[in-house]
């Protein structure tokens, strides 16, 4: 017996089908944040890349090549030893979801169901990115249950070690406030790079959970000192005016299980390599009722990613314990 066709299908309509679900999934996959809700599409606390024909990551750590020698005229020059390191391997992870419906229930649409759906899966696509993308690397910073640097320990450490055998440090504990969070820019300005020598590494970028928003603006743009009797200026609004600040709700303790989720915060220079390397954005389907073994439409959307910490450097984190 062969198979009915014709009527309302997709390959007739693609029209009120795929296109309609796909418009209305894409405009609400790319709404807007506010500026100071933190994306896992921000461009400066996610190094954005793509996995380009593999579904895997294979990188090594680089020694850098120490400072310049100083030299007399004439003298001959000394080589100096460069080698990369610590292999290290991610896979890429793939998300999806999908949704039936029944080929009735299709063709009735009354109440804006296509509609409905493609919002659904945009808004879910996108908020699993954000949520995702956040608690694999910040959220897990202070414990390396999800990820590890390629020394083997968690992004922040007090026992980093370089290629080179030098031990470096980028876990502070202090709580927030506009003395711990100054100690915490010195540790950050003095970060030693795989060398030995000075990173380089400016105070750029301030990543906080939501209940630390407050405190933390109040921190950067007080004209004098917060919370002081002192009658001082304050530095991060008279110097550090420009710095970078977001807020996630996914760090604090309602999404995230770490310890000290509530208390722990993030600095970073432009040269930190907390990554979001996507093998492929969110694309989605429609699969005809003549396809499934129930006579249902089913919309389907998925996204392959992955979120890390390439290494350790231009980064400290506080989890503000003392």
């Amino acid at each position: 017996m062969n198979n009915l066709t014709g009527g309302h299908t997709f390959q007739l309509s693609p029209d009120s089908c795929q296109t309609e679900i796909d418009g209305v999934a894409w405009e609400k996959y790319q709404r807007k944040q506010l500026p100071s809700v933190l994306s896992a599409q921000d461009p400066f606390f996610f190094k954005q890349s793509s996995f380009q024909g593999k579904l895997g990551y294979t990188w090594d750590e680089d020694s850098n090549i120490g400072q310049f020698d100083e030299m007399d005229e004439q003298e001959e020059f000394e080589n100096t030893d460069t080698r990369i390191g610590n292999t290290k391997n991610v896979k890429v992870q793939k998300w999806g979801k999908q949704v039936p419906v029944s080929d009735e229930a299709f063709n009735a649409d009354m109440h804006g169901l296509r509609a409905s759906i493609g919002t659904k899966i945009g808004d879910r696509a996108r908020l699993t990115q954000d949520k995702r993308a956040i608690l694999n690397t910040y959220g897990d910073a202070f414990a390396g249950s999800v990820n590890t640097t390629p020394d083997a320990v968690s992004l922040a450490n007090n026992s980093h070690v370089t290629l080179k055998s030098i031990t470096i440090d980028n876990l502070e504990t202090g709580v927030l406030n506009a003395d711990n969070l100054w100690t915490a820019v010195q540790a950050l300005h003095n970060q030693k790079a795989q060398d030995g020598e000075n990173g380089g590494y400016q105070f750029e970028g301030l990543l906080v959970p939501l209940i630390l928003y407050k405190t933390a603006h109040e921190i950067m743009e007080a004209t004098l000192v917060p919370y002081s009797a002192e009658n001082q200026p304050n530095i991060f609004d008279t110097v550090y005016g420009t710095v970078n600040v977001k807020q996630s709700q996914y760090l604090g303790s309602t999404y995230n299980s770490a310890s000290n989720a509530n208390t722990s915060y993030h600095l970073l220079s432009s040269s930190h390599l907390i990554n979001r390397m996507v093998y492929r954005d969110l694309y989605t389907s429609l699969i005809p009722p003549e396809n499934t073994a129930n006579d249902s439409y089913v919309y389907r959307g998925r996204f392959l990613e992955r979120h890390f910490p390439e290494s350790w450097c231009g980064y400290i984190g506080s989890n503000g314990t003392v």
